[in-house]
């Protein structure tokens, strides 16, 4: 807020002042000229029932000193209620604006006072003594107009990440931070920075991000340790937008005068004294003071947010500009009316979008629901009211779907009859939510005291607490302990803190007692006790009985010298409040309905500390695929979720909706989810059963991003689920877009857009994939459903660098080629283009992709093809010890000097390729994978991995220079079945290429990842005597040599028409037995 006119106004009202000034008309002309100065505006002066104007903010100045600094003299009183609160209904009335939204001051040259009219009464604020802070106060008044209202538009202009008041502060935060992770040893900061990284990484691997481009996108600086760019950045972004939260909750508990301390903002703002601001921001807002005097409890229970007043404590080098700054903030939240609420909607989560940048929130799998998905996920979880279900989030972020569900809940408890109380107390204690991330916790509290504020407001004395808990929905405490087992193992914390808690069963699930217990020991902790000390309050206070402590007194000592230990290292008062967080979730009991949006974070993705952390609970549900290869350790982590949530807290008969990547119900890594067994060890394990499934897939339901978005809906019971399940898929409308806005209500949504009603099977054994069909059609085409018995899919050579493998021959000499290398072929850097002369006798021709063929025909073999054509190094025979020797042997021998020096060129590279340090033990730098027999065999039934719909070709050899005919070695973005003879492979091609098996293959495959076709398809093999199998071969081999596309076409019907019929027959003779 302070500049340079800001201290010209104040001087030039201070000279005048120092005079000293006498009379009223003295203090208006300064002020007015001081504020025109300052902001460039010319103000309305006349006498009227007011003093000074411009549109929506009136000044009205009195004498000096006239209000004698109280508000109850006579002078002010007439200031405010005698000539502000005319004037300002009159105005309201004129220009049709809600008399709330002006800005009434009051001014007698010592001091100023803002003030609002709320119900036809005019409210003053603080009376402030006049100072540079208080001019500059005026000055943003005018500059606002109006009272702000709690909106996206006018949060991210005052407060987002391109505002002033945001880019200082985090800036302020940022040199903080930096200075004190920057210095040795352990601190305070640096130790609670570590924790969240922990706390808050265990849903993003920091590591893998692309660092620079998100980079660019930060308005502010970083000036410590490299390797801590990015996470610290987000760190200070967290810490501002969790202060910011806080902040607005505390003006809206005031505006609903829940609470003694008036207009927060404003008197925190007008505190002169720093020591006396930072304890202020210490004990009502960071300590929960203000919120506690609203009868909500534990409201601010994170202290991992707090280190930016250690900052302002005890650094004098950051705190002056610190505070400065948060001054600032302060002083324009001031202006913000917060006593109505009724037409937000997440406007916090709006917030937090404008500060984080939009890659960043991307790599942290951070998409957020927009309200008509939310609201079209619930109204299928739904089955009749809201009113007898107790409902939960495990994953709620900012509180979407709390939100609507509050919402919801209310409206029908209305429309029963229902009493406020009655109202509040049902929505306490049935709409639950669980979050990892600590500011999502805390926007999801402040979204959720938005919504009840008013009934909060209209049962004074009530005490309560927000189900909104800092809790993992996969590591949880919440299970029922063994029946033996009396001590509770819980272990959370990064490498820094590692703390174990032991907790005795009865204690840990016993919410009330373990409160008691954790605010004696916590209370112990910050005065530095001994267990010894800890243990007589507890007996003593009546918590822990005699007898109980002889029981419990060895787990409760060891979880206490723990803490105490992190408190004798400074992190005082935060790991009681933590661990009361997690075990809370232990209590919280079971639910009628889950419901919300989990991360789509795949497992890879996942810091390594957490992953073996929680591996063990997933090993448990099975859920991990049992083919590596396939996946296995890919899974998304909101497979993961569902499972360790349905178990944990929904109700047998209950209802799980969630919102999940499509690619669970095909991809071959999700088969464990698949079987929906949560306990596939126990036989009387419960099941989930799936309902139905909404498919979004054709339209885009998040702005930002690009996905396969599906709804779900699942139900606890104790037997497996029946087939089909209701699978619909959608898609626009004529004329609509499919980029869905999300400004859109679910209404406005459904008029735009169509479902079409298909049914979703098993292909084959439990956890199989889905195929999706039209009703019916299984029925008529499961016989395809089985693995082929005498062929397999395989997948094209991996070289991890395309560019030194995939060549164009550029000449030769009868004995050697001439190659050149491709530095645009990938993202790994090899240098500029290089041409060398090489022994070609490693060289095959290649098929690199989707684009070189269609159904039965090869497009690099068309004689009018004019694109570059591309070879390829193939090293080594197989991935055998053996030929990796050979290989090693035979590029070292006299006879490929030039096809030696040509890898050397890229050696160190090639060492640092992802597949050769993974997969290929003891082999020669220059050797690939996946490559075998099947490589070399002379037909080959190829297929794209990546494609829109299924089709296939078949590929033999061709000519190349100096080496003659030579088999085509497909990439591995190429799948194939291989074999020695051409008719089984033109047959087989015929038979792929069918709409039949197409619409199979579609069904059950993911279109992006089509892999080995042949584990969920079986076919009739070739038959050398049958004439249609031979007659088929033999026309799809005329297909490949027809050159004229129209010609080519006419032939294509031909195959099509006959390779149907002899998939009809087979199938008859199927069901025939024969």
């Amino acid at each position: 807020m302070k500049s340079i006119n800001i201290t010209q106004a104040f001087e030039q009202i201070q000279e005048k002042r120092m005079k000293p000034w006498s009379g009223e008309e003295e203090v208006r002309v300064a002020w007015i000229k001081a504020i025109e100065l300052a902001t460039g505006l010319h103000l309305n002066a006349e006498r009227g029932r007011k003093d000074a104007s411009l549109n929506h903010v009136v000044v009205e100045f009195k004498a000096p000193g006239f209000f004698n600094g109280k508000k109850n003299s006579p002078k002010f009183i007439e200031a405010t209620e005698q000539r502000l609160l005319p004037y300002i209904i009159k105005e309201s009335q004129t220009t049709g604006i809600e008399a709330s939204d002006f800005i009434g001051i009051a001014i007698d040259g010592e001091h100023i006072c803002f003030a609002q009219v709320i119900d036809g009464s005019i409210k003053p604020q603080q009376l402030i003594p006049f100072s540079e802070y208080a001019v500059g106060m005026v000055v943003d008044a005018f500059k606002s107009d109006t009272r702000r209202a709690l909106t996206t538009e006018n949060l991210l202009a005052d407060f987002g990440h391109g505002s002033l008041n945001a880019r200082t502060l985090m800036q302020c935060l940022s040199d903080g931070l930096a200075y004190e992770t920057n210095k040795p040893g352990n601190n305070k900061i640096k130790m609670l920075f570590e924790e969240w990284r922990t706390l808050f990484g265990q849903v993003a691997d920091m590591s893998v991000l692309q660092t620079e481009s998100i980079a660019k996108e930060m308005a502010f600086t970083w000036s410590g340790k490299d390797t801590d760019s990015l996470s610290a950045r987000l760190f200070v972004i967290h810490t501002y937008n969790s202060l910011l939260i806080k902040l607005i909750a505390a003006e809206i508990v005031s505006s609903h005068g829940l609470t003694t301390i008036e207009y927060p903002a404003q008197s925190m703002s007008v505190i002169q004294n720093d020591q006396s601001l930072i304890c202020s921001l210490e004990h009502d807002v960071e300590r929960s003071n203000i919120f506690e005097q609203a009868g909500i409890k534990g409201f601010v229970e994170e202290a991992i947010f707090s280190w930016y007043l250690d900052v302002a404590k005890n650094n004098q080098q950051y705190s002056k500009p610190l505070l400065v700054s948060l001054r600032n903030v302060l002083s324009v939240l001031s202006l913000y009316r917060l006593d109505q609420l009724t037409h937000t909607r997440d406007v916090l989560r709006d917030l937090y979008q404008g500060l984080v940048p939009g890659k960043l929130r991307q790599s942290l799998g951070e998409f957020y629901t927009a309200d008509w998905l939310v609201d079209f996920t619930l109204a299928k979880a739904k089955q009749d009211s809201w009113l007898d279900k107790r409902a939960l989030d495990p994953t709620c972020g900012s509180g979407a779907f709390l939100i609507s569900l509050i919402r919801q809940k209310i409206s029908e408890a209305k429309a029963d009859g229902w009493n406020n109380k009655k109202i509040l107390d049902h929505i306490c204690s049935t709409v639950w939510g669980f979050d990892l991330n600590p500011l999502a916790v805390q926007t999801a509290r402040v979204n959720f005291l938005i919504e009840i504020a008013a009934l909060l407001k209209s049962c004074p004395g009530e005490v309560i607490e927000l189900p909104i808990l800092l809790a993992d929905a996969i590591y949880s405490p919440a299970h029922k302990p063994k029946e033996d087992e009396k001590v509770v193992q819980y272990r959370i914390g990064s490498q820094v803190a590692k703390l174990d808690i032991l907790l005795p069963s009865e204690l840990a699930l016993n919410r009330e007692r373990l409160d008691l217990v954790f605010s004696q020991m916590g209370d112990d902790v910050e005065n530095d006790l001994e267990f010894v000390d800890v243990k007589n309050h507890l007996i003593k206070y009546g918590l822990i009985s005699d007898e109980e402590m002889i029981e419990w007194e060895e787990p409760l000592s060891y979880t206490y010298e723990q803490v105490l230990n992190l408190h004798r290292q400074q992190w005082n008062g935060i790991w009681f409040r933590i661990v009361r967080n997690f075990f809370w979730s232990a209590t919280a009991g079971e639910f009628d309905c889950i419901v919300g949006n989990p991360p789509w974070v795949r497992w890879s993705k996942l810091p390594e500390a957490y992953r073996e952390r929680v591996k063990p609970t997933c090993e448990d549900y099975g859920i991990f695929s049992k083919t590596k290869r396939h996946g296995g350790n890919e899974l998304d982590i909101s497979a993961m979720i569902t499972y360790t949530v349905s178990d944990k807290w929904l109700k047998n008969g209950g209802c799980l909706a969630f919102i999940v990547t499509g690619t669970l119900f095909k991809n071959p890594s999700s088969a464990g989810f698949r079987t929906f067994k949560l306990e596939p060890s126990n036989p009387d394990s419960a099941y989930l059963q799936p309902i139905e499934i909404d498919d979004f897939k054709a339209l885009k339901p998040f702005e930002d991003a690009s996905n396969h978005t599906v709804v779900s809906v699942f139900k606890k019971a104790t037997s497996e689920g029946l087939y089909p399940v209701p699978y619909s898929l959608w898609a626009a409308k004529k004329g609509e877009k499919k980029a869905i806005p999300s400004s859109l209500n679910v209404s406005e949504v459904l008029n735009t857009i169509i479902s079409e009603n298909k049914e979703a099977f098993p292909v084959s054994e439990l956890g199989s994939p889905w195929a999706i069909l039209k009703p019916g059609r299984f029925e008529t085409i499961k016989y395809l459903s089985a693995e082929c018995s005498w062929t397999q899919g395989r997948k094209g050579i991996t070289t991890d660098l395309n560019g030194v493998y995939f060549v164009p021959i550029l000449q030769d000499n009868g004995k050697l080629v001439e190659i050149r290398s491709r530095p645009e072929a990938g993202r790994k850097d090899i240098g500029v283009a290089r041409t060398q002369w090489i022994e070609p006798s490693m060289l095959y021709p290649l098929i690199k992709g989707a684009s070189d063929f269609e159904a039965c025909y090869l497009k690099i073999l068309a004689p009018n093809y004019n694109k570059e054509r591309l070879y390829t190094f193939v090293p080594n025979l197989s991935i055998s010890n053996t030929a990796y020797q050979d290989c090693e042997a035979e590029i070292n021998s006299p006879n490929l000097k030039k096809t030696k020096a040509w890898f050397k060129g890229f050696e160190s590279t090639l060492l640092n390729r992802s597949t050769y340090r993974l997969q290929m033990k003891g082999a020669p730098y220059q050797a690939v994978y996946n490559v075998g027999e099947y490589t070399f065999q002379p037909w080959k039934v190829v297929w794209p991995e990546m494609s829109s719909s299924f089709y296939a070709a078949v590929v033999g050899s061709d000519v190349m220079p100096v080496n003659g005919e030579r088999v085509f070695i497909p990439d591995h973005k190429v799948y194939f079945a291989s074999f020695d003879d051409k008719e089984t492979a033109y047959y087989l091609c015929g038979l792929l290429n069918t709409e039949t098996v197409r619409e199979w293959l579609d069904s059950h495959n993911v279109s992006i990842q089509v892999a080995n076709v042949f584990k969920h398809l079986t076919l009739p093999e070739y038959d050398e005597k049958n004439k249609r199998h031979v007659k088929l071969s033999n026309l799809v081999e005329k297909t490949h040599n027809t050159h004229d596309k129209k010609t080519r076409t006419k032939v294509l019907q031909d195959v099509f028409t006959l390779a149907e019929s002899i998939l009809s027959d087979w199938s008859n003779e199927l069901s025939l037995g024969g």
